[in-house]
């Protein structure tokens, strides 16, 4: 059964990517999800309130089960399409968009989610794509998930690197004054941070 969250969220980040990008393959989709959770999380959020979870690959990358089955399910019922040139890559239809045109104006189970979609989608006009898609994977969580070579999840509570990641958080908003309502502002921070901290560890090294 399909989790109605995911295949929001998948329709969400797949037409703003396709209107910076043109299309959009299932890792962007994955990734830009996992971002927009870890927004909702600075906001104070619970990770179970994202209604859905995430683990990370052997590649090193978030994925999330139900993402992958939205997908599966949007594209079976031609939601969203293949590219001409690619499998592996996605295109929304007309009748994707007003599926998700319909979904966007009818369902308030969803409106406490757009504010981190938006804003994990927004930064692509600030910083290019593939900076975000790095930086991402310095955050505290995946990156000490990096060593493992299987499976494991991503976010829980109990593990050490998401009480670092809260810490950050914490930190940012201190250094922020917490005056920042548009998320925007903390979410492209943070970014340039974990990016600027890659790059003094390669200076040090």
């Amino acid at each position: 059964m399909n989790n109605p969250e995911a295949v929001y969220d998948t329709l969400f980040i797949g037409q703003r990517l396709q209107r910076k990008i043109e299309d959009f393959s299932q890792y962007e989709i994955q990734f830009f999800a996992y971002f927009s959770c870890l927004l909702s999380l600075y906001e104070g959020n619970t990770v179970g309130e994202w209604m859905y979870s995430f683990v990370k690959t052997e590649l090193g990358s978030p994925y999330s089960a139900d993402i992958d089955f939205a997908i599966q399910t949007l594209n079976a019922t031609r939601f969203i399409k293949p590219t001409e040139n690619s499998k592996e890559y996605f295109t929304i239809t007309e009748k994707g968009i007003n599926f998700f045109k319909f979904q966007d104006e009818n369902a308030s189970i969803f409106s406490n989610r757009k504010k981190f979609l938006t804003t994990a989608c927004n930064t692509i006009s600030l910083i290019p794509i593939g900076s975000i898609k790095e930086a991402i994977t310095r955050e505290p969580v995946l990156y000490s998930a990096g060593n493992s070579l299987t499976k494991r999840s991503l976010l829980e509570d109990s593990n050490p690197a998401t009480k670092v990641l809260h810490s950050q958080f914490k930190d940012l908003r201190i250094a922020l004054e917490d005056k920042y309502h548009d998320l925007i502002v903390p979410a492209v921070v943070w970014l340039e941070s974990l990016n600027t901290e890659k790059k003094e560890s390669i200076i040090a090294w």
